[in-house]
């Protein structure tokens, strides 16, 4: 299987689903990584450009140790938009990897530029079979709308402060160092968020690991909702990949 997790931020995915890929790379299926944005503004003192090259290379570094591709469809950080460029570099990504399973963002997030990518997303896994639809450049439609997730909003809470609907969780507890790992590729991102909330992202991280974990009744785990609209397989494959690992909720 071809498992792509697709995310607006360079850490994002590590923030969230880095756990469940770790599970599905161990397994032997091929994991791609994808950001929206380069992380432009996330630095008090470097230019944009400096802090994205830096940003991507910490993605790519991360994405390394599962044995995982990264992929940046070239989007600037607060400036994702739900227009015809971006719906292109969306689908351009889908068709390149050419996913079985899809995860992204959920559609209610604290930042707005985590709910665009969602969209932007879930549009993409929808019409990059479609051969008409035209990404700019040469590429080949993909054969059939792949499997799409949702992993759990930053928080744990949606915007008006309500806990999301999960259908599932996975049992990361025996991940979770390479969850970590993984998310302490991104130096800076750490570096910044520290400067804003005065906060670790590994210790962030690992707290809302432990409260989903709860929620299945190990001691970390990662939540996701399956989109489960019209044209998109119904059944979880996730259960089937990774079995008694996939708690049901």
């Amino acid at each position: 299987m071809i498992i792509l997790a697709f995310g607006c931020h360079p850490d994002d995915v590590e923030y969230m689903a880095a756990g469940t890929l770790a599970l599905l790379a161990e397994k032997g299926h091929e994991i791609h990584i994808a950001t929206m944005a380069g992380g432009e503004v996330g630095s008090p003192t470097l230019k944009a450009q400096e802090i994205r090259e830096k940003r991507l290379q910490e993605a790519a570094n991360s994405a390394k140790i599962i044995n995982a591709k990264f992929h940046f469809a070239g989007g600037y950080d607060l400036q994702i938009e739900y227009n015809r460029e971006y719906r292109q570099k969306s689908v351009k990504i889908i068709r390149e990897v050419y996913p079985d399973i899809v995860l992204t963002a959920p559609p209610s997030d604290y930042l707005v530029d985590h709910e665009i990518t969602s969209l932007l997303v879930r549009n993409a896994a929808y019409i990059a079979p479609v051969p008409l639809f035209d990404c700019g450049e040469p590429t080949n439609p993909i054969e059939k709308i792949p499997y799409l997730y949702y992993w759990a909003p930053v928080g744990l809470r949606d915007i008006f402060g309500r806990k999301p609907y999960f259908h599932f969780g996975v049992d990361i507890s025996d991940v979770i160092e390479i969850k970590e790992r993984m998310l302490l590729c991104h130096k800076t991102q750490d570096e910044w968020i520290q400067y804003l909330n005065n906060i670790s992202i590994a210790d962030d991280m690992k707290e809302q690991s432990k409260k989903m974990g709860t929620l299945i009744n190990h001691n970390y785990g990662e939540c996701f909702t399956q989109h489960l609209g019209m044209g998109h397989p119904q059944d979880n494959i996730l259960k089937k990949l990774l079995g008694s690992l996939v708690v049901e909720l």
